[in-house]
């Protein structure tokens, strides 16, 4: 990969008038190197490479040479599952300090305790970029199960208030083997195995797991890919990279390529600082820092990267949105609708000023009111506001058309499909539904809390995902709807139709409006200062 000199790209954000700090001199070896997880929770997968490779141990250690073109699988010939436990966990301090002073207060009341530490500091050239280290004061009673767990914390919460988590105790151990379709050739190992050497080539790979893109592609990633086992004991293929080739292989998975060439820039910028504050965090029982899905950020390898793409990822080099002496949690989403969401409404966790929702647009939403408000949740929807990402107003480049459906949607249900829907995603079986009650909506309209009256008895269900999940055979649009009941039978309405607005989770930065705003002449930095308020933006190497 071409690399532009340091003292070269700096003049040109000068001149570009970005508003980064000074770039650190620092080697370019303090680029970090990232553990990919691509398939996992498989007994085999196939593969092949598209030059000669080497096949070795996780330690380097020379195993065979393999042959440009054959098919490969790397499979479990035998494992025993790594073991997990359940503990009960009363309290997440930020220091050693403070979590053995936790530890006084609770064995006062008569419990035996210990301390898990849990996250990891990263650093890059030295310097601390993102540190999600805190200090677990579990009770000292372990679970085999969450249910046994879940009824000692019900039986003790008048004493100690705790939570449910999964701890990881034991590795599992196993055989991994890889074998030449072509000749039959078997190498095996009880360590990982890496193939390095050349690009590879991996078969039926599992693409929007949940979504309604959901399907199997072949996928050729960068070298090199280390096959080992999961935690279950299964296996995992894990593409070894540096930390801007991930890039190369997010950037076009998560923004179209035809997108203007600073919306692509913002979104590089967005990209790597998310996949440094990701690192060690989202996966922290797994054997690779961040997934290739959405859960973390897609990425595809080499399948899809574009000029356009590349030029992003390379003129961004090292930059991150930088806030409070760490990196962000630089989330994003396609489509707002119009407002973006504030971070804790949409996950668990405390407020972050720079994940406030507002507006997308230049002006103020004065004349609809507060939209958590249902009266004036509906108008807005109704309506067609001057949102920066609403690309139904006037004409737009090709490359956006596609995002006109998600501004505003409608979507239909019959009494029974619903019903299918709903048994199918949750196991509840409530009759007849009768509603669908909005019990509470963040700054964006999006539902956080919703009720659902059937026939037969109610329940609750929390979180935008959650949601959305529940409400379709795939996963709804956004949680940012309301619901017009028709066809009425003996009290029973026959139809519900769900008018909402946006695509995804609304928090950070909208995708579409970042695009939009790009076409204005509006450049990545001012695109990046709109969507995460007052932070930053920083060169890391």
């Amino acid at each position: 990969m071409r690399r532009v000199c340091t003292w070269f790209f700096g003049v040109l954000l000068f001149l570009a008038g970005c508003a980064v700090q000074p770039p650190t001199r620092v080697p370019q070896e303090v680029e970090p190197v990232i553990r990919v997880g691509l398939v996992w929770g498989k007994r085999s997968v196939e593969f092949s490479m598209e030059a000669s490779f080497q096949i070795t141990s996780h330690d380097g250690t020379f195993i065979a040479r393999g042959m440009r073109g054959h098919r490969w699988q790397a499979g479990v010939k035998s494992s025993i599952p790594g073991k997990t436990v359940y503990v009960l966990v009363a309290a997440s301090m930020s220091s050693m300090e403070t979590a053995q002073s936790m530890v006084r207060e609770i064995e006062q009341k008569g419990f035996d305790v210990f301390i898990w530490p849990v996250g990891k500091q990263l650093r890059i050239g030295g310097n601390v970029v993102s540190d999600s280290r805190t200090y677990r004061v579990c009770l000292k009673k372990l679970f085999e199960d969450e249910t046994a767990a879940a009824r000692y914390r019900d039986a003790v919460w008048h004493r100690v208030e705790t939570f449910v988590a999964r701890r990881k105790v034991r590795e599992a151990e196993g055989v991994i083997c890889l074998k030449n379709l072509e000749n039959g050739q078997v190498f095996e190992s009880t360590k990982p195995i890496l193939v390095r050497g050349a690009a590879v080539t991996l078969y039926d790979v599992p693409v929007g797991v949940g979504y309604h893109w959901e399907r199997q592609e072949t996928r050729t990633y960068p070298e090199t890919v280390s096959f080992r086992l999961d935690n279950d004991g299964n296996l995992a293929a894990v593409n070894i990279v540096s930390l801007e080739t991930y890039l190369l292989g997010v950037v076009p998975s998560e923004m179209p390529e035809g997108f203007p060439l600073e919306a692509l820039k913002a979104q590089a910028v967005a990209a790597r600082t998310e996949a440094l504050a990701k690192w060690g965090v989202s996966h922290p029982a797994d054997p690779f820092d961040v997934c290739a899905s959405v859960h973390c950020q897609v990425y595809s390898g080499l399948t899809k990267q574009a000029p356009s793409t590349a030029r992003a990822v390379r003129e961004t080099r090292g930059l991150v949105l930088w806030k409070d002496g760490s990196v962000c949690n630089a989330v994003y989403s396609a489509v707002c609708g119009g407002h973006g969401e504030d971070v804790e409404r949409v996950w668990s966790g405390n407020p972050k000023s720079y994940l406030e929702g507002s507006y997308d647009g230049p002006g103020s939403l004065q004349r609809y009111g507060s939209l958590s408000d249902e009266r004036n949740l509906k108008r807005w929807i109704d309506d067609d506001p001057p949102a920066y990402c609403n690309t139904r107003r006037g004409r737009v480049p090709t490359t956006l058309e596609y995002t006109k459906k998600y501004f505003r949607w409608e979507v239909r249900y019959t009494q029974e499909e619903l019903q299918r829907i709903v048994r199918e995603k949750t196991g509840q079986d409530v009759g007849a539904i009768l509603d669908l009650v909005p019990l509470e909506r963040g700054v964006s309209g999006r539902i956080v809390r919703l009720k659902i009256v059937g026939r037969r008895g109610s329940f609750y269900v929390d979180r935008e995902l959650e949601i959305r999940k529940m409400l379709s055979s795939n996963t709804l649009w956004s949680s940012c709807f309301y619901v017009v009941k028709r066809g009425w039978r003996s009290e029973i309405p026959g139809e519900f139709v769900l008018k909402g607005a946006g695509w995804g989770h609304g928090v950070g930065m909208c995708q579409t409006g970042a695009a939009m705003m790009a076409l204005r002449g509006v450049r990545f930095d001012r695109i990046l200062k709109h969507y995460y308020q007052g932070i930053e933006i920083r060169r890391l190497f």
